[in-house]
């Protein structure tokens, strides 16, 4: 008995390393050491924000610039008619260079003309019978703001401008626009009313358009019977505005959505803001005043920014055969276009699966920084090797 006694010890003896080197070692594992910066530094931008009504500023791909006033519906008159040029290119879509199907003006169509025409409201002269190429139209409903026009397209995508106009509502709908809601096609009803912020969402997507983009960009289009038209956004190509659309009415003021640009490096930015609401008189050139100034300061504010330098530690390595942790750092440089006091959002995630043990230079997760709407992911490198477990760390772990 006492034989097999020390037999059953001598085989715990044995089994206790021979458990201990099989049982399975914990990965290392990554800590975030915090934010290298939290926001882009510098002094904030100086926005010179209308004294009334509403308005709203943004940077297509780079992010929302703020906006001022309560952001509350309100008549935004001829404004509407973005939207009926964006729904129009998107039910039939022009190239640049190409005029696409002939719009015949029909009696109907003429007959709003007249009665537009008589109620002073902004008109594209038309006969019967008359011809317009699809972009000749948008050149009528855009630059000289004509209603009727916007009635005719209307009709000309959907039968009827009803069934428009509730194409109109879903389309803003699927874009965010939760303060917007149109009952004509051209903003003449003051009941068709909107936000500055929504409409800068807008205006953001047709400026991608590049037909909406060019026709916006026109001062002048000489159409078959109205001859030769002007542009009521009177700043289009002669400073900072490269597209806009204007609007006014006694209910809804002086409003203008308009579009600016800038090169930084080899990108051409697109600022895009909106300005609603404004009663100063002349409304209109208020409102056209106060979007080139919004322009102006945020070209000025807009520049290459570098988040992240190479090298910056960012995470630790860390172990619980070893007290001496491993700090992770940033494998590139970082840099966006950007403004003082934009936020920065970093998150780290480590690669499936750390092994026990890894090399100097050995990629072992993903920073990934936003801000605003840009968004990179880089690589995390460790700066030393760090050796797996010993084993007597193995033999004497619990």
């Amino acid at each position: 008995m006492r034989s097999i006694k020390w037999i059953i010890i001598a085989l715990v003896i044995i089994a206790i390393p021979v458990v201990q080197f099989v049982r399975p070692v914990p990965h290392l594992s990554l800590q975030v050491s915090g934010a290298t910066v939290n926001t882009v530094p510098g002094a904030k931008p100086k926005i010179d924000w209308p004294s009334e009504g509403q308005a709203a500023l943004a940077a297509i791909g780079v992010g929302d610039m703020g906006h001022s006033g309560a952001q509350t519906p309100t008549p935004i008159a001829s404004v509407t008619k973005v939207m009926t040029a964006y729904l129009v290119l998107k039910k039939h879509p022009l190239s640049i260079g190409q005029d696409g199907p002939s719009i015949t003006v029909t009696n109907e169509d003429y007959q709003t003309y007249v009665s537009d025409k008589a109620k002073g409201e902004s008109v594209l002269q038309v006969k019967p019978g008359e011809k317009l190429t699809e972009r000749q139209a948008l050149e009528g409903l855009m630059l000289p703001s004509g209603n009727n026009v916007a009635s005719m397209l209307a009709k000309w995508c959907d039968g009827t401008e009803s069934a428009f106009v509730n194409e109109m509502n879903s389309t803003a709908k699927s874009m965010g626009m939760t303060n917007t809601h149109y009952v004509d096609a051209s903003g003449f009803n003051p009941g068709s009313s909107s936000t500055a912020v929504d409409q800068v969402k807008l205006f953001s997507a047709a400026m991608q358009l590049p037909t909406f983009k060019s026709v916006v960009a026109e001062p002048q289009a000489t159409l078959p019977v109205a001859g030769t038209v002007y542009n009521v956004d009177s700043e289009v190509g002669h400073g900072v505005i490269i597209g806009g659309k204007t609007g006014s009415t006694s209910q809804a003021g002086g409003c203008f959505v308009f579009a600016s640009q800038k090169t930084i490096g080899a990108k051409d930015v697109i600022i895009v803001g909106a300005v609603l609401g404004q009663t100063k008189t002349p409304e209109l050139q208020t409102a056209l005043d106060a979007g080139v100034t919004l322009s102006k300061n945020a070209q000025a504010a807009l520049r290459h920014v570098q988040v992240v330098s190479a090298n910056t530690p960012i995470a630790t390595l860390s172990a619980p055969w070893t007290s001496s942790d491993e700090v992770v750092r940033a494998g590139e440089n970082v840099s966006v276009i950007g403004w003082p006091g934009m936020p920065i959002h970093e998150s780290v995630q480590q690669v499936d699966n750390l092994p026990t043990h890894v090399d100097a230079g050995a990629t072992i997760g993903t920073l990934t920084i936003t801000v605003g709407d840009q968004t990179q992911k880089i690589p995390l490198k460790t700066t030393k090797a760090m050796d797996g477990p010993s084993y007597a760390w193995r033999l004497k772990r619990l």
